[in-house]
């Protein structure tokens, strides 16, 4: 980095702190809308069992065709002598090419959603297998409820994926990850935790995380403290499912609510889908709570970690087994 570099990123952190230090009274204005839920430190749970959910992937371009790689894993935590244990789990991998479809001219972006979409069904599906025999209190995925359920028919229209054995049709991998949310939702209690956002269901001045991390800057309590947003209900109006390409779902709805489970640490978006019955936030939270030493879930952060695949050691991989990979900047990593 240059240096000169270096002393124009000072200047910007100071411009950024002192036009927080200015915003402060704007946003306690604006905190005061929201109504605080604190948690209790003796606030005992029933919840005995969490379930989580990750995966990685990468996508190299080849002097031939785009090649992808993905692996993740689903894992059972359960509460045993006071202590968190993993007591099952659940790989999966996945390699294979990516084609634009005859007569198309996909934009690059393409590829990279495209394999999200897969890498989210694939997850559901491990989740699905994980709990068929042995069912958590709590499901947890890596993200948002809206991403998760988004469906993207352009894309598929565009972009096909082709594995070892077959070739995926990305349109009725759409179909199948909705229907795959639907019935672990009419089974299980799920909740999808997402670390950033730019979304406002509190409909205010400023983005939801935007409030809560300004509140945690200021340590403007109760909201620095541990607790959560009081939900909101949305329910899955045309509106909604206009927007998430789907023309029906039997998810009736969804609760939205920040959760901040130590004093001053991070603020994460949980959003929890329903079909008939409305889940109950607090016991949801009181559970993700007891499975949180650090203030994040430890089921998700553990999927996460398990789950991560280096794009070096991949790239390397794949010079010694005389894969033909371009190089220098064609590397597309999420």
């Amino acid at each position: 980095m240059y240096p000169e570099l270096a002393n124009t990123l000072i200047k910007l952190r100071e411009r950024l702190y002192s036009s927080v230090k200015e915003q402060k009274k704007s946003v306690a204005e604006e905190l005061v809308k929201v109504e605080w839920v604190s948690l209790l430190e003796s606030e005992a749970s029933k919840c005995r069992s969490i379930a989580a959910v990750d995966s990685s992937f990468i996508l190299i371009e080849s002097r031939i065709l785009p090649l992808y790689a993905i692996q993740g894993i689903s894992q059972m935590f359960v509460i045993d002598g006071g202590k968190i244990a993993m007591k099952f789990s659940n790989r999966f991998c996945d390699a294979g090419v990516m084609e634009v479809v005859t007569g198309k001219h996909a934009k690059r972006s393409y590829f990279k959603k495209a394999l999200t979409m897969y890498a989210y069904s694939l997850e559901l599906e491990s989740m699905e297998k994980l709990l068929r025999d042995s069912p958590a209190d709590l499901a947890l995925f890596d993200g948002s409820l809206l991403s998760f359920m988004l469906t993207r028919r352009d894309i598929a229209e565009f972009v096909k994926l082709r594995n070892l054995e077959s070739e995926i049709k990305l349109s009725e991998l759409l179909r199948s990850k909705v229907r795959l949310i639907e019935s672990l939702v009419e089974r299980f209690t799920v909740a999808f935790v997402a670390k950033s956002s730019s979304v406002n269901f509190y409909k205010l001045s400023y983005t939801d995380f935007q409030l809560f991390e300004l509140a945690k800057i200021h340590a403007m309590k109760p909201y620095s403290n541990p607790g959560y947003s009081k939900p909101v209900d949305i329910s899955m109006s045309g509106e909604i499912l206009k927007f998430l390409g789907l023309r029906e779902t039997s998810i009736k709805g969804f609760l939205v609510t920040y959760v901040r489970l130590g004093t001053g640490s991070q603020v994460f978006q949980l959003s929890v889908p329903y079909i008939e019955k409305r889940p109950d936030v607090n016991d949801m939270v009181s559970c993700i709570k007891m499975f949180s030493p650090a203030g994040y879930p430890l089921p998700l952060e553990t999927v996460h970690r398990l789950s991560k695949l280096s794009r070096r050691t991949l790239k390397e991989f794949l010079i010694r087994i005389g894969m033909p990979i371009a190089s220098g900047r064609e590397i597309l990593e999420i």
